[in-house]
């Protein structure tokens, strides 16, 4: 590749995608380490979903309106009082504030490095600009401080939860931003690239998939293995019943 290539446009495209990696590792980090405690727990499949009761379903389905209904203020009253455990409305305050942390960064880092004269020369605007994000910044920071982390130990922790990982998003976004305008050029062909391939073949042929197939296709036998023994019970109650009646209605006609 270095003898077909332009060395410096490859070791771009290397920097950017490693840069990239270490910031998704940053941003999921933090993501599950503010995730409610029964959120790693296993989810019941596809197939155990579709043998739900419609009295269990029509329940849900009510419970899903009435969350939604007391959505604003629940959220609100996590953003003022936040609980002392994780839960989904702590844990949807620090996707959102990881979110437009990460927006905000990406214009700072814009900012300091096609405007570095303007910062400079403390030109109003810029600064009116840089201010307000880093009020934006810091308002994040302190949503994330204040949100409770889960207490289950995830296979990798990091210290000085949440500056570090806010760091280190900071640091490589504002490395990538650096780099030349061809770089992202390219590295946005090859990602459009990769994603077609991914959407288009790997994702339905991957090992994954096929095991929660084959996981849904061994539920679903299953339930159909229950639901015909208890229907063939059923039918053994019915014959009984009716074997019982028939002994007993000789002897009250005898009686009478």
């Amino acid at each position: 590749m270095a003898f077909l290539f332009d060395l410096k446009a490859l070791v771009d495209m290397m920097s950017i995608g490693t840069l990239l990696a270490y910031s998704l590792v940053a941003v999921c980090v933090l993501l599950l380490r503010y995730q409610p405690d029964g959120a790693l727990e296993r989810q019941p499949g596809k197939g155990e979903k579709n043998y739900l009761s419609s009295e269990e379903s029509e329940l849900i389905e009510s419970e899903s309106h009435l969350n939604m209904l007391k959505g604003g203020v629940a959220t609100l009253q996590t953003v003022l009082h936040p609980p002392l455990s994780p839960s989904e409305k702590s844990s949807s305050v620090v996707n959102m504030s990881i979110g437009v942390l990460v927006l905000i960064v990406c214009v700072i880092s814009y900012l300091t490095t096609y405007h570095f004269n303007s910062v400079i020369g403390l030109e109003v605007w810029i600064l009116a600009l840089l201010s307000v994000c880093l009020l934006i910044f810091s308002f994040c920071v302190f949503m994330v401080c204040r949100q409770p982390q889960t207490t289950k130990k995830v296979s990798f922790m990091v210290p000085l939860l949440p500056f570090l990982p806010i760091l280190s998003i900071f640091v490589n976004i504002y490395l990538m931003v650096q780099l030349s305008g061809d770089t992202w050029i390219r590295f946005s062909v090859w990602m459009a690239a990769g994603f077609l391939i991914y959407f288009g073949y790997g994702i339905w042929h991957s090992t994954e998939r096929q095991r929660q197939c084959q996981g849904g296709e061994s539920s679903s036998k299953a339930n159909q293995q229950n639901m015909k023994t208890t229907q063939d019970k059923q039918v053994e109650m019915n014959a009984a019943g009716k074997e019982q009646e028939g002994f007993i209605s000789p002897v009250k006609t005898s009686k009478c």
